[in-house]
């Protein structure tokens, strides 16, 4: 009777660990991560960054009533925490014609100040109390705060460094400024401040991909492709005069440096800027 005991007691956890190995196996050789739990880590870790650089860039490329249109932009920032400062770079391409701008935002003494560049020339204006953190400042990790859940994809390489990879499903929201360019362009509404916010309620779920450092818990990369959630935005739309199709919509931004970028220096001719008074 005790061997017998013995036997199905051996036997059930030879079942168990069986299984669990099999379970185990499924998931690529250890349990799957939570991807919450990994993604809040992650914006927590963010916001105690020191320093980092960032870039993000956007491509939309439509049609209005059979007519091209194709935007470039790309947006790349110097971020440090004390003192702080930021320097911003933005490019962009629209109708084959480029612009670029470069500012800082940066604090001296109990004030924060935004210096820009206008036809060479460089001036300051108060920048009020602002949020100086990086969630607020680096706009690759203001998509956090756009974020509605998590999926664990798996574990994957990502410049030779080991990442985990999530897909997010992002609030509408996160596609305003493209619907806003789009519609601008395509001369839509007629004037209505609306029209924008009724695209986005009808908008699907928006999905895309972000990349967690296993070692640091650091975000380092997002990647966004929304072409057919936006595509199917404009073909939803009653008794519209004009006709859009998206070929392509797609957001991708990294960030770098992580507490190690170099600090953030305002040009001399920035320093010496005379305040101006901001308008509005």
């Amino acid at each position: 009777m005790e061997l017998r005991e013995k036997f199905r007691s051996g036997t059930a956890a030879l079942a168990l660990t069986v299984g669990l190995v099999l379970s185990m196996a499924a998931c690529g050789g250890e349990p799957s991560a939570d991807a919450g739990v990994l993604v809040r880590e992650a914006t927590g870790n963010a916001n105690g960054l020191l320093s980092c650089t960032a870039s993000m860039s956007s491509t939309v490329e439509f049609t209005a009533n059979a007519k091209p249109y194709s935007f470039q932009t790309s947006h790349s920032v110097a971020y440090q925490a004390k003192p702080f400062t930021l320097k911003s770079t933005q490019k962009s391409t629209a109708a084959g014609a480029a612009d670029s701008s470069e500012s800082y935002t940066a604090a001296d003494g109990d004030k924060i100040w935004f210096y820009s560049n206008t036809d060479g020339k460089w001036q300051k204006t108060a920048a009020g109390n602002i949020d100086t953190t990086p969630i607020a400042q680096v706009d690759v990790l203001r998509l956090l705060s756009d974020v509605k859940s998590e999926k664990y994809v798996r574990e994957t390489t990502l410049n030779s460094k080991s990442v985990h990879k999530i897909e997010l499903t992002f609030d509408s929201d996160v596609l305003r400024g493209t619907l806003e360019s789009i519609v601008t362009a395509a001369g839509m509404g007629q004037g209505s401040s609306t029209i924008v916010q009724s695209l986005l309620d009808s908008a699907d779920t928006v999905y895309g991909y972000c990349y967690i450092d296993k070692d640091s818990g650091q975000l380092v990369r997002v990647d966004l492709d929304a072409t057919e959630t936006v595509n199917r935005v404009f073909h939803n739309i009653d008794g519209g005069n004009v006709t859009v199709n998206i070929s392509k919509c797609v957001l991708s931004g990294t960030i770098g440096d992580i507490n190690r970028a170099v600090d953030v220096q305002l040009p001399a001719a920035a320093s010496a800027a005379q305040e101006v008074q901001a308008q509005g």
